[in-house]
């Protein structure tokens, strides 16, 4: 993947997930959550070991961020490997998924301003300079809603608000995780970035969203 700052040609049909990455070369990305005080020791590990692609989360309550970002940076640092080398791949979780007492907006600001501030801190984050004052030219290479909003109409004013003030230099590319297919469906005819990646669990009562997976298939996701 390339770091130039050149906005992707769109093609209202298919998705942009056909741009250049490091998670193309690999059929995993390492999870990071539920590892607490461990996440780093355990990226680093994960990075040693030859992951190159690495999914993670601005929610305290599941995921320690500041810690996933710590180990890519120190491998960076080390001279392991360039930034465009790492697919980092995060999210913005709504209120709903959030522990109140500890996240990384005010749950009484508006949406966009949730939006905002999630994402400025996963950018601080994944800075690669030890500066903690600054997050330079930090990006994101794929930033996901970790599930859909309240209402559709949530959804697609957070999505609107991603393309508009972050696509293409400070985030990449644009997924949305935990969605139906009749959601993914709308987001897909009323967005214009299309969504590069769906991330949802699988299950049997779900008959493993087979055809959702179709769908995204058709659609280049």
């Amino acid at each position: 993947m390339s770091t130039a700052s050149t906005a992707p040609k769109m093609d209202s049909n298919r998705s942009t997930s056909k741009l250049q990455n490091p998670a193309q070369k690999t059929s995993f990305i390492y999870g990071t959550a539920w590892k607490k005080s461990e996440t780093a020791r355990l990226v680093t590990e994960a990075l040693a070991a030859g992951f190159t692609a690495i999914d993670t989360a601005a929610q305290p309550k599941h995921y320690q961020e500041p810690l996933v970002g710590e180990a890519v940076r120190s491998h960076i640092n080390s001279g392991k490997c360039s930034r465009d080398q790492i697919y980092v791949q995060t999210k913005f979780t709504p209120p709903s998924g959030q522990d109140l007492s500890n996240m990384p907006y005010a749950v009484d600001d508006p949406l966009e301003a949730q939006i905002e501030a999630s994402v400025s801190s996963s950018l601080q984050n994944f800075r690669t300079t030890e500066d903690g004052a600054k997050s330079g030219g930090a990006y994101i290479d794929c930033l996901l809603l970790h599930s859909p909003l309240r209402t559709m109409a949530e959804t697609l004013q957070a999505w609107t608000f991603l393309e508009k003030n972050y696509l293409p230099h400070r985030v990449r590319r644009l997924g949305i995780s935990n969605i139906s297919l009749p959601a993914l469906k709308r987001l897909w005819e009323e967005s214009t970035v299309k969504p590069a990646v769906v991330q949802n669990r699988f299950y049997a009562a779900t008959e493993y969203d087979t055809k959702l997976r179709a769908f995204c298939r058709d659609k280049g996701i």
